[in-house]
């Protein structure tokens, strides 16, 4: 297994993994999707971005201004949290120039893929007591996650 490490902008973009670019999948609604790369993440696996997830991105602008980003946030999120919604999906987050950015990771089998990623008020679940900070699966230094409660 390869060992992860943090990567800033720059080197989070030259590690992309395009060794599976055009291959297809098929995600957990039936859909057919195409690899355009894959990233390393803190958790130890690579995560797939489809050239879907990176069209339904176009869907939230406030998100979609950060699409070229998404190697970065993968790599070297803030906090990785379950989404208490989905048993087999997590939430990357990010925070970019104030806002707090979430990247949507299902698993399907061995694969784990990008679904979306929005612009979210809150860190998923915390307000309603769905999932506590001991349920977080990665926090980077220094994160400061009471302000996004």
């Amino acid at each position: 297994m390869e060992q992860w490490k943090p990567l800033n902008r720059e080197q989070a973009l030259a590690a992309r993994d395009f060794s599976q670019a055009g291959e297809t999948f098929i995600d957990h609604k039936g859909l057919l999707h195409e690899i355009s790369y894959s990233i390393l993440t803190p958790l130890g696996y690579y995560v797939i971005v489809s050239k879907q997830a990176l069209r339904h991105v176009e869907k939230h602008p406030k998100a979609a201004r950060y699409k070229t980003e998404i190697p970065h946030f993968l790599n070297n999120p803030d906090l990785i949290a379950p989404n208490y919604e989905f048993e087999a999906a997590q939430l990357y987050y990010k925070v970019a120039e104030g806002t707090l950015l979430a990247i949507a990771v299902h698993r399907k089998d061995d694969l784990r893929f990008v679904t979306t990623m929005h612009k979210a008020p809150v860190i998923k679940g915390i307000r309603e007591k769905k999932i506590s900070q001991t349920d977080f699966l990665y926090i980077r230094g220094g994160f400061k996650w009471k302000k996004w409660k």
